[in-house]
């Protein structure tokens, strides 16, 4: 209440200043004026002179200012007058306070404008407190009738229930003694009844599956659409109404793979083919390596036992950078002694070793090993053996060369055929020697006749590098739908 004394007292007082700024601003007259005053001298005595000037000069008089600066002060019009009429004060027709008049005048009409505006905010905020509280007043009321209303209901219904029944009972007695009805027709009815009680009930169960399967969509759509204005792809997305697990992940990276491209990459991982990645320098043969040793790795357990590469110490800071081999050949007698040692590692395997944990092994820049004296030899019985004993010693391989001829794997000669049906190569491109191609094509990959695939033409998605992959598994989850 005192609130609202200040506000109209305050709207009054800028009212009233508004009135005064107007009143003050207005000018007196339209003409320059002089104020004069006639007081003529008499001859009678002192008293006679009082009277007279309480007659003539306590009355101001004006004329025009003009006027009186023509004439001279009126002492050529009225010469016998002499200084009966006296000069005043001059009343000019501009008001000095006037631009001040105006600013007070502005001022107190927004004064009561503000103090009406802060006054209809404050009722609109008490009005809307007040219904709150009639309305939380009123629930509350309900909540606490609520109980009652519904056991009332349920006892009128139980009772309705109850009369029905006793007087379906009646009737059915009375139609059996009149020989309506009996027994077997009765028992049909209530068969009958109980099939559709639970028709109507299967019913009305769809009907509740297809609002909650209503209710999930739209529940999508509205997640999908406020993503978009967060700026959140549908993988975060996904991630926040589902909290990300290694099981999770790795199940997403899977159904990726499985549903790209009729499955192509899924087959390449889940082979046990020895893979050869063909392609000129540039066209990113060993991100696609590393890429499938990684995935390899983390869909299934399969650590990297070797890595036999002459230029390892440049790859390992690169496209070898996310892998952990546990041994490196890199010297051209290491190499040679790595190939040869393989060969014994699988004859162990397959021999020795029932209960083998699989292994991969990856093999870079086998283009050059058939010039060498010191890796020719065991080049060539390595990729023979690689043809049959890496996979009943669950080891995966993965090899890289320039081209899949004779020379350029190893010097093999004789193993054309069984290269080319043994093992899946993918031959990827380049179009300056720089930047890899997406296209690639693949060949030896089987159907579901069995038959291996000539010059299959395929994609590879962007997401398919070392980078993307080890970033999956690090908090940062691919989004394969980018």
């Amino acid at each position: 209440m005192k609130q609202g004394v200040v506000e109209l007292a305050l709207a009054g007082v800028c009212g009233v200043a508004a009135i005064i700024g107007l009143t003050t601003s207005q000018t007196r007259q339209p003409y320059d004026l002089t104020q004069i005053q006639f007081c003529p001298k008499s001859i009678n005595g002192v008293q006679s002179q009082i009277t007279l000037d309480k007659r003539f000069c306590h009355k101001p008089r004006y004329v025009l200012t003009e006027e009186w600066l023509r004439y001279g002060l009126y002492g050529s019009i009225i010469p016998y007058k002499g200084d009966a009429i006296q000069w005043v004060r001059d009343l000019p027709t501009d008001n000095p306070n006037q631009l001040l008049g105006y600013g007070i005048a502005v001022t107190g009409l927004w004064g009561i404008v503000g103090c009406l505006l802060v006054r209809s905010q404050r009722l609109k905020r008490t009005d809307y407190e007040l219904g709150e509280l009639e309305k939380t007043g009123d629930y509350a009321t309900w909540q606490h009738n609520k109980h009652k209303r519904e056991v009332k209901q349920h006892s009128t219904q139980l009772y309705t229930e109850r009369l029905k029944d006793g007087l379906s009972g009646l009737d059915t007695e009375e139609r059996k003694a009149l020989g309506l009805t009996d027994e077997e027709n009765e028992r049909a009815k209530a068969r009958i009844q109980l099939e559709d009680f639970m028709k109507a009930r299967a019913v009305n169960h769809s009907v509740m599956d297809k609002t909650i399967a209503e209710n999930l969509r739209d529940k999508a759509k509205a997640d999908i659409e406020r993503g978009k204005i967060e700026g959140k792809t549908k993988g975060a997305i996904a991630n926040d109404n589902h909290p990300l697990t290694d099981q999770r992940l790795i199940s997403d990276l899977i159904e990726a793979l499985k549903n790209y491209e009729d499955g192509w990459l899924w087959k390449v991982i889940d082979n046990q083919k020895p893979v050869w990645v063909l392609g000129e320098a540039g066209s990113g043969k060993s991100t696609l390596a590393a890429s499938i040793v990684m995935l390899r790795e983390y869909l299934f357990d399969m650590p990297l036992y070797q890595l036999i590469d002459a230029h390892a110490g440049e790859n390992l800071r690169n496209a070898w950078r996310y892998l952990s081999p546990q041994l490196i050949a890199q010297t051209e007698e290491q190499i040679g002694q790595a190939f040869d040692d393989a060969r014994e590692r699988w004859l162990d395997r397959i021999n020795n070793q029932p209960d083998k944990q699989p292994q991969q092994l990856l093999v870079d820049e086998f283009t050059n090993y058939s010039e060498f004296d010191i890796t020719k030899e065991p080049a060539k019985k390595f990729v023979k053996a690689s043809l049959s004993d890496p996979r009943k010693a669950e080891e995966r391989l993965v090899c890289i060369a320039h081209f899949f001829t004779n020379t350029a794997v190893g010097g093999s000669d004789g193993t054309a055929k069984g290269r080319a049906r043994g093992t899946i190569q993918i031959d990827r491109k380049t179009a300056d020697g720089k930047i890899p191609l997406k296209v690639a094509v693949i060949n030896g990959l089987n159907n579901s006749d069995g038959d291996a695939e000539l010059d299959k033409k395929v994609t590879i998605p962007l997401w398919f590098t070392p980078e993307s992959i080890h970033k999956h598994f690090n908090g940062q989850p691919i989004d394969f739908d980018d």
